[in-house]
């Protein structure tokens, strides 16, 4: 049984991904970001279960135990949100397709006109309205939910401590 708990973060994680496409097929209705949301948390539930129900050893060790399987899982999840949203939102990705699939390739002002910068930024802007991330009031922008400015800030870190940096951009 203590080799199980190994296997415990990976587990957890095939229950995340099942959970966040049912939710996005059958109960959140195709809304990506909620459902992503919600197989993490159903996937987190279910690493704690799985500890819960192991519960071996003293339990100081039963804790470092849980800990870095939390951890584990955290990075897992973390995989799994940015291989999906990679997919789904990455300019560079969808510009790749879109070039694909122009089979005399698009010159820099067909780009261009597809990629208006101010139009980004207000496909991204009605995007955070919308799932209630941010909200406007006399004509200001500000974040309404902690939730994701933590999840930001999660984001952050883990690439402070993963790659060095903070974002992309810096050299």
């Amino acid at each position: 049984m203590a080799y199980f708990n190994i296997l415990i973060p990976i587990l957890s994680l095939c229950f995340n991904i099942l959970t966040q496409i049912f939710s996005y097929k059958y109960i959140l209705k195709k809304k990506l970001l909620k459902s992503e949301y919600l197989g993490c948390l159903c996937g987190f539930i279910f690493l704690i279960v799985c500890e819960l129900a192991l519960g071996e050893g003293s339990f100081k060790e039963w804790l470092f135990l849980v800990f870095a399987n939390l951890i584990i899982y955290a990075c897992f999840s973390y995989c799994y949100f940015t291989f999906i949203n990679m997919g789904e939102t990455a300019r560079r990705i969808r510009l790749l397709r879109e070039l694909y699939d122009a089979p005399f390739g698009l010159t820099q002002e067909e780009i261009l006109k597809r990629y208006n910068a101010e139009e980004v930024i207000n496909i991204r802007m009605s995007r955070l309205l919308n799932n209630g991330q941010i909200t406007l009031r006399n004509e200001r922008y500000f974040v309404s939910s902690p939730i994701m400015l933590s999840i930001s800030k999660i984001l952050v870190l883990m690439k402070l401590i993963v790659l060095g940096k903070e974002s992309e951009f810096e050299k």
